[in-house]
This record gives structure tokens, C-alpha cells and sequence, in this order.
């Protein structure tokens, strides 16, 4: 979901606004994941079926200016996500 918030994010645990801060990116990342799905022919919206969708996009290479963009914003500090620093490495560029 991250691919999916094109200015970046910042999430501080520490905040008294963190579960909103959380609430309101899902729902920006989410938003924008269905706008791609539809760009790409995607119809899927519910279930499993949409864990399946990025997956087959992934191998296809349509999901690599994402993952570039993603980490250009990791690179630049413009996103700042208390999770571990590994997770933020887990995506190949397929294309």
C-alpha cells in the first residue's frame, strides 16, 4: 500500500493523532489502489482476489515506476514509518 501514496507519508507513534494519521493514509493508499487497478483493467475489489491483483501486476513490471517512486520518497526522508527499516527493502524493480 505504501506504492500507493505518491507525496510520501509520516507517522509518528508518539503522536496523539497517530491512529487517525493511520486511518487517513489506508484510506489515501486505498483510494489510490483502486484508481491504478482501474487504469489497468483491474476489476477486482474484495477479498483475495485483490492480494492477487498487485501480485500478477508485480511480475508484469507495471508496478516499477511505483517502486521507484517509493524509493526515491524512502531515499529522501520524505517517508518516515516507525516500522523496521527492513520491510522498507522488500520490493524488486521486475522490468
Amino acid at each position: 500500500m505504501k506504492l500507493f501514496l505518491p507525496n510520501g507519508f509520516a507517522l509518528d507513534p508518539t503522536s496523539e493523532t497517530y491512529s487517525d494519521d493511520v486511518m487517513y493514509i489506508g484510506q489515501e493508499a486505498e483510494t489510490n489502489l483502486y484508481k491504478f487497478f482501474e487504469d489497468h483493467g483491474v476489476t477486482r475489489k474484495h477479498g483475495s482476489s485483490v492480494l492477487k491483483a498487485p501480485r500478477e501486476l508485480h511480475r508484469a513490471g507495471k508496478l516499477d515506476l511505483k517502486i521507484k517512486a517509493y524509493y526515491a520518497h524512502v531515499y529522501a526522508g520524505t517517508i518516515c514509518d516507525p516500522a523496521p527499516s527492513q520491510l522498507n527493502q522488500i520490493l524488486a524493480i521486475r522490468g
